[in-house]
């Protein structure tokens, strides 16, 4: 059993704590996270973005979810920790498994957990869960034991804010928030609590650098009718708030918990249960109405307005030339340049960054070659950096932060000869992407319909992938962006104009190679009712790797549209030898 664990063991045995469970978010339940908080990866080992941890004095367990089954069964390998494969039959649920680990000999069953890092609408879940538990079980949120155990743990180091122009923006702050305080008046609420980064950073139109890849800085809003309260730590605002937030009243993080503690008896606080942490949950007084629900904020910033939407679209044809570049060259030189999955990352880093108007990347570079490919969030390390030989598939997912917006697209790159099974498997994939594509949602339909009808393209091979096939993305924010996605099986926010979402279908071969292509598209009506897409992302398709007889001529004609549109729009911005390959590479199929 890996030291970490036993050595939280033994804090668990002296707090009386018969589990102790961590999750993997922060203080906001943010996907991505700052340093800090990556106990769980620190304790377990498992080091992907998803994924929650359990431990008794007799056992340890991890969850995590189709994307990571491969990159977890690999970490996890000799540590003593069993890992639990989310979604699939016959695996409990956290909250199911604590449930079997009832001992009806025990009058307590005590859970331990930081009370900050769990979202109350996690621990509603399992308290209901565990209604039915043969013992009282007793939640004890008030310890980071992780903490404890991690010694040199990082510090928390608040960055500086910077404005997002309104041009870039939209619309101002002031405007934003007249729009919220109606949807509050509405819901008959006199507070409003914004717990979500993302959130608070659209509202005021700031950003900063607090999480890696996400320009968003640790805050709370308390927001009412007259007052805009905004909780920051130290050093976020080292050079006050601009001019323009005037309005706005600054107070020490922490306070949030005691402010509302403070709110008086009667009223009602909105706030989303889902990034509301337990511990700021618990302060609620008890003689307080709680309005539970995505808050104004998360509906308002998923709908993109106009100059958000003509800023994706110029951010994704600067992202296109960078991508468009590093695809040239790892085909002119495969034979010639020695490469490691890290060294094509930091040669795209340097083609992104090149540009002035990116300013950081969306999230770790997804670069997996052959077998590595195959793990659906791999992110190449010094340990597992595998040679890019001139042969087979390189999957590459990545993305950069731009002024103008956020960008994530996925590349699978012949680097050299592919076999027969990979190029029809390609075609597959690209078959499903298509599907998506070209789908007319009409208003009555569910958005799952979009997942069924692209995966019915893959079914007469037999093939099929275990993830999402759209995730919602923010403007110059995080990389994934909710409450809108399309999953199998299940409904997710309905699909609206101006949202912008990924299309993003792919095979994987376990110890073989993976196969992902990813589009970003913004949702749009057309003339008569239906909603319709439109690709942001502005990049080839792997011309190498299709078949031409498995597509239709519908799907033969979209690709050989889509390719001359990257044609016309990249030509003018590269350089006359890459514009010269890129039309040998675009031409009619």
């Amino acid at each position: 059993m890996k030291k970490e664990i036993v050595e939280l063991r033994k804090l668990m045995e002296d707090e009386g704590m018969d589990a102790y469970f961590v999750p993997s978010g922060d203080f906001h339940n943010s996907e991505y996270v700052n340093a800090f908080f990556r106990t769980r990866a620190f304790l377990s080992g498992f080091t992907g973005s998803a994924g929650e941890l359990l431990v008794t004095a007799d056992g340890a367990w991890l969850w995590t979810d189709g994307r990571y089954f491969l990159q977890a069964s690999r970490q996890l390998e000799g540590s003593g920790i069993e890992l639990m494969k989310m979604g699939e039959e016959g695996v409990p649920t956290v909250a199911e498994f604590l449930l079997e680990l009832d001992d009806s000999a025990k009058k307590d069953y005590v859970i331990g957990f930081d009370g900050r890092v769990v979202s109350s609408r996690f621990v509603r879940a399992l308290t209901e869960k565990l209604s039915g538990s043969a013992n009282k079980v007793i939640f004890n949120t008030g310890q980071d034991l992780g903490g404890k155990v991690w010694k040199d743990r990082p510090e928390i180091r608040p960055t500086k804010v910077w404005d997002l122009p309104v041009s870039s923006a939209g619309a101002d702050t002031s405007d934003k928030i007249r729009a919220v305080r109606s949807e509050m008046k509405e819901a008959g609420a006199e507070y409003l609590l914004i717990t979500d980064l993302m959130e608070s950073a659209w509202l005021l139109n700031l950003r900063a650098d607090d999480i890696l890849y996400t320009p968003v800085f640790f805050s709370f809003i308390l927001l009412t009718q007259e007052s805009v309260y905004l909780y920051v730590m130290d050093g976020t605002l080292a050079d006050g708030l601009p001019e323009r937030l005037s309005f706005v009243e600054v107070k020490a993080y922490e306070d949030i918990y005691n402010d509302v503690a403070a709110l008086p008896e009667g009223s009602t606080l909105w706030l989303d249960p889902a990034t509301c942490n337990c511990a700021l949950y618990k302060s609620v007084p008890e003689r307080v109405r709680t309005h539970e629900a995505l808050t104004p904020v998360a509906l308002m910033k998923m709908i993109k307005n106009e100059a958000e939407i003509e800023g994706m679209k110029r951010a994704h044809v600067l992202d296109g030339v960078a991508v468009t570049k590093l695809i040239r060259w790892l085909k002119e030189t495969s034979n010639t340049v020695p490469k490691t999955e890290l060294s094509v990352a930091e040669k795209l880093k340097e083609l992104r960054l090149s540009n002035e108007e990116c300013f950081d990347l969306s999230f770790d570079t997804i670069a997996g070659y052959g077998p590595n490919g195959a793990i659906i969030h791999y992110s190449p390390t010094p340990e597992s950096d595998a040679e890019v030989k001139p042969e087979g598939f390189l999957l590459v997912d990545s993305g950069g932060q731009y002024m103008a917006g956020t960008t994530d697209i996925t590349r699978t790159i012949a680097v050299g000869p592919l076999t027969e099974e990979m190029i029809d498997d390609y075609t597959y994939v690209l078959k499903a992407h298509l599907k998506m594509a070209m789908f007319r949602l009409a208003p009555d339909m569910d958005s799952v319909e979009i997942d069924k009808a692209a995966r019915a393209e893959m079914n007469p091979a037999g093939l099929d992938f275990n993830h999402g096939i759209s995730h919602g993305v923010g403007h110059v924010l995080s990389v994934h962006e909710g409450p809108n996605g399309i999953k199998k099986g299940v409904s997710s926010y309905p699909i609206k104009a101006g949202m912008i979402m990924s299309n993003e279908p792919g095979v994987y071969i376990e110890d073989k190679f993976g196969i992902r292509i990813e589009n970003m598209v913004v949702f749009k009506d057309d003339k008569d009712g239906f909603i319709v897409n439109e690709p942001l992302t502005c990049v080839p398709y792997e011309r190498e790797a299709i078949k031409k007889e498995l597509l239709t001529d519908e799907q033969l004609k979209y690709v050989n549209d889509y390719h001359k549109w990257v044609r016309e729009t990249l030509t003018p911005l590269l350089d006359k030898e890459t514009a010269e390959w890129l039309a040998a590479e675009t031409s009619e199929l």
